[in-house]
């Protein structure tokens, strides 16, 4: 946890998870300065002011802006402990959607996981916006029961991740506009066969490889965004 996440502006933490990791990890006391996330507002620090078991008063510093979101990801459901990892870390990355659905290799018991309940699922989220202390958006995730590449056929710079391509983003650096979002498909555990890859392909999406090694699901994702992260830098 890199920065607290608060969700309002009054400074006041009751959450026992919080006050835990102030007490026990960060050992802190008062007048300690804290580094905070004000959740879909902005970034600031927290001076303490009062802290006990059960509360802990900051006197919050002026918010500034965080960064925006800039990517979009479209994922093949996956085991449930593999759809935490991308919640939490893809929102770390900077993630604005998340769109899961069951392709044609995914169970389908997955999609009734309780890690897609908005409490469940949001804590990972808000694990992730802690961890990246420069977003304080909270991703919109949404889960369906089919392929939605139709849906996606007007939305411009869209990727699909295929170990059979040879282009890498390198090649389609150039075309990019980094200061608009940038959506990617990624295939589930045992991957997208030949009808889901026809359906994305039908939509516009242009195939990239990202590692000639099989990665898990959450390592290709991280993968291609760090990827993108380093053009878009360098863009």
């Amino acid at each position: 946890m890199n920065s607290l996440l608060l969700i309002d502006q009054t400074g006041i933490i009751e959450e026992p998870s919080l006050l835990e990791h102030l007490h026990s990890t960060l050992k802190s006391k008062v007048g300690d300065t804290l580094k905070c996330t004000v959740l879909n507002k902005g970034l600031t620090s927290g001076q303490i002011l009062f802290i006990d078991h059960k509360i802990c008063k900051l006197n919050l510093a002026p918010i500034t802006s965080s960064q925006a979101p800039w990517f979009n990801l479209i994922v093949g459901i996956s085991r449930p402990q593999t759809s935490k990892k991308i919640l939490e870390h893809a929102t770390t990355f900077g993630v604005q959607n998340i769109h899961f659905f069951k392709s044609t290799l995914s169970e389908k018991s997955y999609l009734d996981s309780k890690v897609f309940l908005k409490e469940e699922s949001e804590s990972y989220l808000r694990a992730g916006l802690s961890q990246s202390a420069i977003y304080s958006t909270l991703p919109v995730v949404k889960v369906d029961k089919f392929n939605p590449a139709k849906a996606y056929e007007n939305v411009q710079q869209k990727f699909i991740l295929n170990l059979k391509e040879s282009k890498s983003f390198l090649d389609y650096a150039p075309e990019i506009d980094f200061d608009l979002p940038i959506t990617l498909a990624i295939g589930p555990e045992r991957g997208f066969v030949a009808e889901d890859l026809q359906r994305f392909d039908s939509a516009g999406f242009k195939s990239v490889k990202i590692s000639s090694s099989i990665l898990r699901v959450e390592h290709a994702i991280y993968s291609a965004v760090s990827q993108l992260e380093l053009l878009r830098g360098r863009y």
